[in-house]
Formats: C-alpha cells, structure tokens, sequence
C-alpha cells in the first residue's frame, strides 16, 4: 500500500515509473570507473547495487527485486555497476559472444566477470561507504559527480524502487538509452564525414534531432556541435552572397541566396538567407537586374527553339520565331546575337 502511494505522489510529482521493456536481464558496465565515464556520455543516472552471498535480504533482492521486468525496463535508461565479492568458483561462469569474440561472465550476476564485480565493490565502497561501512543489500541511484539522489537499503516494494529511478531521471532527463548510445557513437564518425565532404544536408538531418533533445549528454553535445560547424560554413557562404551583392551581381547573388537556403534546410542559416533574398528581391534596381535576366533566358530559349526548327527544315516556322524575337526582345544578347548573323549574311 505504501508503495502504491508513493507511485500515485510520483505521478503528481511528473515523476511516472519507467514502463517494462523487452530486456530480459540487467546489463552491468564492465568498469566501476567507466560507468562513470558512460553516464556523462550518455547524461544518465548510474545505478550502483551492491549484494552479499548467501544472505537472505540480499538474495531475495537480486532475485524477486533488480530481475523484475520492471526494474530491469527501468536500468535501460541507467549505467549499471554491480559490487559484490564472489569469487569464480562460488558463482560458476558462462560465455558470450561480443562483437565475434567470446567473452567469460559470471553465471550469477552475467554480461560481466566475477573479476569485474569484485573490483566494483572495491571502488564503491572506496566512494560510497559510511564509517567503514556498506550495508547490503543496497541500490542506489547516483549523478555522475557522485550526487546521491536515492539509496535504498534492505528489502522494499518494487515500487519504491521504480520511483527512485524516476527521480533520478529528472535530475537528467532526455539521456540516451544504451541502444541510442551505442547508434550514436557509431553515427557520429560517420557524421563528422560527411560535414568534411561537404554533405551538409547529411549531417543536419543527422543532427538536428539530437539538438533538440536538450540533454546534458556529452555525445549529444558533440552531435549538436556538429551544426554549429554547420553553421558556420552556411555563415561563410552568406558572406560570398554578401560580396555579390556588394558588387551588383545581383541575378548570381539571388541565386546563391536560394542554393543556402535549400542546402541549410532546417537551421538558422535557411531562414538568415531566406529573409536576405527576401528583403534584396524588394528594391528596383534588384527587380529590373532579375527581370532583366528572366527576358534573357526566354529569349535565349526562343533563338534554341528557332535554330532547331531550322535544322529540322522548318525554315518559315524557325523565320517567324526569329522575328518575334527580334520584335519582342529587342533588348537582349539573343536578339543582339541574331541580328549579327543576319547582317553577317
């Protein structure tokens, strides 16, 4: 009852327990130190839990308790270190296959050695102990820098457990699962690629999702650091258009101004470069260079239609699409052009 009440208050608190996933086990981090090192890459909580052999709280604890489907869907969110002093031969040990290699774990604890969850013990007790202290069992949610934002000792409802999760979780919200982690770490090399080859519509889609998280995940801030860098190339590009401008280029200058915002979809830069063609298309002397350019382009294509029409031996249909253009576009370097031949002969 009194776990059920402290879920409803977390409810309240916008604190909702973690929902069961599909992780059929917890996941330990191999290091003590690393797990550390991993919660600020991926801007979670660490999940420390130290057990005893052979005790009956602790057993009771790591059986019916941290392998529920629900604290287990609740470590997914978490870095997980796990102390205990068990040797080897006392737990037994099995393997797995990692990246085509076989690894040893232990049977009881798995996805690490007994190596491994005898040398966390070591360093959680270094840090966590309490006069000489570390009872067990025992769980705790820790920050990074080794803030505690939850212990719980000894047995307790399931629930108690899941809302020390929670509040954990909104000390650093929007982290990374292991999954996202581990997808992002492989992304980002590929990212910082395409931002080298000049794919820059790669490396915002890439990108932008994360910016928008708004974690404190370190590989999320190197991922949005990335659109900085983004940006400033869309900056330098801005300050060509600029000198284009500057020097009454104005036709290749609006141009320019449509490529940025096509290439910088979705950022600052898009909308910087939109306002600029925007504001630069408004004055006259602007409107009379772009309609200038526009009548050229038509009537280019006019003198490209006409000559085929000649070379297909449509000669009086390619003559009255000369004079057309001659009459209609007199001011253009078609019709400059088609005058020159004709008095050329």
């Amino acid at each position: 009852m009194f776990g059920a009440v402290l879920v409803a208050l977390a409810l309240l608190a916008g604190l909702a327990p973690p929902e069961a996933k599909d992780a059929k086990a917890i996941v330990f981090c191999e290091s003590y130190e690393r797990a550390f090192q991993e919660a600020t890459e991926r801007g979670v909580p660490i999940m420390i839990a130290v057990i005893q052999d052979d005790e009956e709280a602790n057993d009771d604890v790591w059986a019916n308790t941290m392998n529920a489907p629900e604290f287990v869907a609740a470590t997914q969110r978490t870095v997980n270190v796990v102390g205990n002093r068990g040797k080897e031969e006392q737990h037994g040990s099995g393997e797995e296959v990692r990246d085509g290699k076989k690894v040893k774990v232990c049977k009881r604890f798995g996805s690490i050695s007994c190596a491994d969850h005898v040398k966390a013990e070591v360093g959680i007790f270094r840090d966590f102990a309490r006069e000489g202290m570390l009872k067990t069992p025992q769980v705790m949610l820790v920050l990074p820098d080794q803030t505690i934002v939850a212990a719980l000792i000894d047995r307790h409802p399931l629930d108690e457990f899941l809302l020390a999760f929670a509040q954990a979780e909104k000390k650093l919200p929007n982290g990374l699962t292991q999954d996202e982690f581990l997808e992002l770490r492989a992304n980002l090399e590929k990212s910082k690629a395409w931002l080298e080859q000049g794919d820059l519509a790669s490396v915002i889609e890439f990108a932008l999702p994360y910016a928008k998280r708004k974690s404190s995940a370190t590989f999320i801030q190197e991922a949005v650091g990335l659109l900085a860098k983004v940006e400033e190339r869309g900056k330098e590009e801005m300050a060509a258009a600029e000198e284009l401008i500057k020097a009454k280029d104005y036709v290749p200058a609006v141009a320019r101004l449509e490529e940025i915002a096509g290439r910088f979809r979705n950022t600052v830069i898009e909308k910087v470069a939109k306002e600029r063609r925007a504001t630069l298309t408004k004055n006259r002397e602007v409107k009379a260079a772009l309609n200038a350019a526009k009548r050229e382009e038509t009537a280019r294509e006019m003198l490209e239609n006409a000559d085929r029409l000649r070379d297909e031996g449509e000669a009086e249909r390619a003559e009255k699409l000369y004079q057309r253009l001659l009459e209609t576009f007199a001011d253009t370097q078609a019709a400059a052009e088609l005058k020159g031949r004709k008095e050329g002969g």
